[in-house]
């Protein structure tokens, strides 16, 4: 028999615009400071096995607190604090508590590159996977943005994803769609379309399995000319396929996600 899998939703972890004077092209980095953050995520899937289908929805709420720092002329830290976590499915509410305040430390470039990331301490298995997507919160963009603005950018490495180590690939399209004022301050609104692919093996719950996931993302963030995110909003379309080794059993997981990010200073 076919063991049913506990998986986290993979998105676990992704405004108003006023009229606002138009902005002119200028040098734009991530000024230093400590800005707090509420996301809500919704995601619904289906889940499908040799023992049947299941559909699933889950919803999160969390709260973080970024704190950015310069180190050098290239490279920024930023620690990212855990403030609050909730999920709510059909199967219940878990009791998240044991994660509230860790603390995520990542070095980046003043345009959001990530160089390295520090995980929390501690080996619950739910940090490893809010460790990377906590590492990436930040967007990353071009210095000379402007309205009109194209670029791509490809990003590739080694990431933690559903307990396994996988290599994955990011191919991102950005475009500065134009500028608008969040909350009283003006900012460039940035529109980015991503392909996501990974691919690895491993042991999930004791079990050998080997998984393959393609993620395509669109989303929209706002960024302030002084080097502020102000939030933004993302749809990812997820599919991951996870095969059994041993019995060459298939599981398939759809995901639709639609994430909101809002900064509350």
């Amino acid at each position: 028999m076919t063991r049913r899998l506990q998986l986290l939703p993979a998105a676990l972890l992704l405004v108003a615009p006023l009229v606002a004077a138009p902005l002119r092209a200028q040098g734009v980095e991530y000024a230093p400071g400590t800005t707090k953050y509420r996301l809500l995520t919704s995601t619904k899937g289906t889940q499908t096995s040799p023992m049947g289908n299941q559909d699933f929805q889950v919803d999160a709420r969390q709260q973080l607190t970024v704190n950015l720092a310069k180190q050098t002329k290239d490279t920024m830290v930023a620690t990212v604090t855990l403030d609050s976590l909730s999920m709510k499915s059909a199967q219940g509410a878990p009791d998240l508590s044991r994660l509230l305040g860790s603390r995520f430390v990542s070095y980046i470039s003043p345009t959001g590159r990530v160089y390295s990331t520090k995980p929390a301490e501690g080996s619950d298995p739910v940090l490893a996977q809010v460790t990377e997507s906590v590492a990436r919160f930040l967007p990353t963009y071009r210095r000379d943005l402007k309205v009109g603005l194209t670029w791509a950018d490809t990003t590739t490495g080694k990431v933690n994803q559903q307990g396994l180590e996988v290599d994955r690939t990011i191919v991102s399209n950005y475009k500065v769609v134009g500028d608008t004022a969040v909350a009283g301050e003006q900012a460039f609104k940035v529109e980015r379309a991503s392909t996501v692919k990974a691919a690895g093996s491993g042991s999930a719950q004791g079990t050998p399995i080997s998984l393959e996931s393609v993620t395509t993302s669109n989303a929209v963030f706002f960024l302030s000319p002084k080097g502020q995110y102000l939030g933004g909003r993302q749809n990812d379309d997820i599919n991951v396929k996870i095969t059994i080794i041993a019995q060459g059993a298939e599981i398939t997981i759809k995901q639709l996600a639609e994430s909101k990010i809002e900064a509350i200073r």
